[in-house]
């Protein structure tokens, strides 16, 4: 029979400073006892910039190659905050399809995530207009906690104690899209359908649905408007989502803002420096509890075209 676990009685058994007092909430919204799921998926907010951090159903969507990085501070100045490293590389692949790469490293408090994967995607054309899109990607992925750095009042907690970790895992996805040529699409997907097991009945994790949706407005011959939102989903855990909005100016410069429901909001700003890089910054104050002890998160992205 499992024991159940009252994290109230835990908590308290933490020294109260600033930093482990945010660790232990990581702690607590990352794992859980007995019934609870716990969130290891990476948060972005640039995911209309690199939709195939979500979907490989994107790879080889448009005529021109690119490589992106992206990095995300969440948090900042709490430790223990979560901090996620994300590489992705998109190729077009023949004439209707793509192929491209993943690789990835959160930080999250005692809980951290390295993965790797690899994407293929098959473009079919339904008219001079449509285009449905399919994905599949497959790769390693590893999931570990070490509570070595916690600091308890009292020793010997077995919940808090010592290190786990699932090993070097197989780990395999999909996406479909439909989209009219570049402006309206619908995208789903799920980028892990495998769930981390750490080999303990007290902790669990889902794998999460996405749905993406946006679309191009042209509202004259300087100025388009790209508004989206981003849907996640899993069994037993609140529908949670992201609306985002930019201008892009001359092709070269944009500026929007995004909300996540019950989280941040947050501005961006973007710019196409040389014909090859493009830059984009998102700053993010928390609406949640969170904003008690930080201000900020911040997110860069750095897009290089391989374009002659």
């Amino acid at each position: 029979m499992k024991a159940s676990i009252d994290f109230n009685q835990r908590v308290d058994q933490f020294k109260w400073t600033k930093s482990l007092l945010t660790l232990v909430s990581l702690v607590l919204l990352t794992l859980s006892a007995q019934t609870s799921m716990a969130q290891v998926e990476s948060m972005y907010s640039s995911y209309r910039l690199n939709p195939q951090i979500l979907s490989p159903t994107h790879v080889g969507s448009d005529s021109v190659s690119d490589i992106t990085v992206i990095n995300r501070q969440q948090w900042v100045g709490v430790e223990g905050a979560p901090v996620t490293y994300a590489i992705s590389g998109d190729f077009k692949f023949k004439q209707q399809s793509g192929i491209g790469f993943n690789a990835m490293y959160d930080q999250a408090g005692p809980v951290k995530v390295t993965a790797i994967s690899g994407d293929y995607a098959y473009h079919i054309k339904l008219n001079e207009q449509w285009r449905l899109s399919g994905g599949i990607r497959a790769g390693f992925s590893n999931l570990s906690l070490d509570f070595a750095g916690l600091a308890l009042v009292h020793d010997g907690d077995a919940l808090f104690s010592g290190s786990r970790s699932t090993g070097l895992m197989f780990n395999t996805g999909w996406g479909l899209k439909i989209n009219k040529g570049d402006g309206f699409f619908l995208s789903l997907s799920q980028p892990r359908l495998f769930k981390y097991d750490l080999g303990s009945g007290s902790y669990k994790d889902v794998a999460y649905f996405y749905t993406m949706v946006g679309t191009k407005l042209k509202l004259n011959d300087q100025i388009n408007l790209y508004p989206s939102a981003l849907f996640r989903s899993a069994k037993d855990v609140p529908l949670s989502w992201d609306a985002n909005v930019y201008a892009q100016f001359h092709n070269r410069f944009d500026v929007g803002f995004n909300y996540r429901h019950q989280d941040s909001w947050g501005a961006r700003l973007g710019v196409q420096a040389t014909k090859k890089i493009y830059v984009g910054y998102v700053y993010e104050m928390p609406t949640s509890a969170m904003s008690k002890m930080s201000l900020q998160s911040h997110e860069i992205a750095l897009r290089y075209s391989l374009v002659k």
